[in-house]
């Protein structure tokens, strides 16, 4: 590909869990940070923070995956309702455009850090680990504000190991690329979906042994897997986010729907 920044995005890939101990340098650290902050955010608020770690024993309790560097994306007004308070004011966030904005300017941050690591070099994972389990942990392991902060994701940077044998695929035009307006789909466009998606791309990146298993389909394994326990993986979610000054509920409230 003879465009650079394409070069870069399409070859970002996930390294899980088999990063070498091989340090990422201070300055391309610094340099990844820098990219980060610049990603497009709502009314230039930055309502995000960055927790940035290289202690093998918290990136563990954080999502079982250990790199040589972490950075825990987090939802913060915290910053900005201090701020404002330091001049007399008050910052007033809704918490439904709090968590709708909020995570979208977190999440083009991280991705900023990711392609920059690309760029250099640096392989990396971003994972949505920090939602699993008892997610309140993560007051205790970063002392996070108790409210206006929430952890959203961790990006861990470092080198790779062994490259991965094969890109993962990705659905474009009949599956997620929609021309002009939302295509419904029907049976036809279903069944050439999960021809896509059960070629070896798609297959071999998660569920190596699903033909084997007896599925018919890649996708069918996804929904018999993961796909059919997020609904339970993160049951603890909507308590954490509503400790947080993150509550939904109290929007419809207040604008009386």
């Amino acid at each position: 590909m003879d465009n650079p920044t394409l070069a870069t995005l399409h070859a970002v890939h996930s390294t899980h869990g088999n990063f070498s101990d091989t340090p990422v340098s201070s300055d391309d650290l610094e340099a990844i940070l820098a990219a980060s902050v610049r990603a497009p955010n709502a009314g230039n608020a930055q309502n995000y923070a960055i927790i940035v770690s290289q202690d093998p024993a918290l990136m563990k309790e954080v999502c079982g995956f250990q790199a040589p560097v972490m950075l825990v994306y987090c939802v913060d007004t915290q910053r900005n309702k201090d701020l404002a308070q330091h001049l007399g004011l008050a910052y007033g966030c809704d918490p439904a455009w709090m968590l709708v904005t909020g995570v979208t300017d977190t999440a083009l941050a991280a991705q900023n850090a990711v392609v920059a690591a690309r760029g250099l070099g640096i392989d990396s994972l971003i994972s949505n680990g920090v939602q699993r389990g008892d997610v309140r942990r993560f007051w205790r392991l970063l002392d996070l504000p108790p409210a206006n902060c929430f952890p959203v994701l961790a990006v861990f940077l470092g080198y790779a190991t062994a490259t991965p044998e094969h890109r993962k695929g990705r659905l474009a035009d009949g599956g997620v690329i929609h021309r002009g307006r939302y295509q419904q789909r029907d049976a036809v466009a279903c069944e050439r979906i999960l021809a896509e998606t059960d070629a070896e791309a798609f297959g071999a990146s998660v569920f190596a042994d699903w033909r084997a298993k007896g599925h018919a389909h890649y996708l069918e394994a996804f929904f018999k897997g993961p796909g059919g326990r997020a609904a339970t993986m993160y049951g603890n979610l909507a308590p954490a986010l509503r400790a947080s000054g993150i509550d939904i509920r109290s929007c419809e409230v207040a604008h009386g729907t």
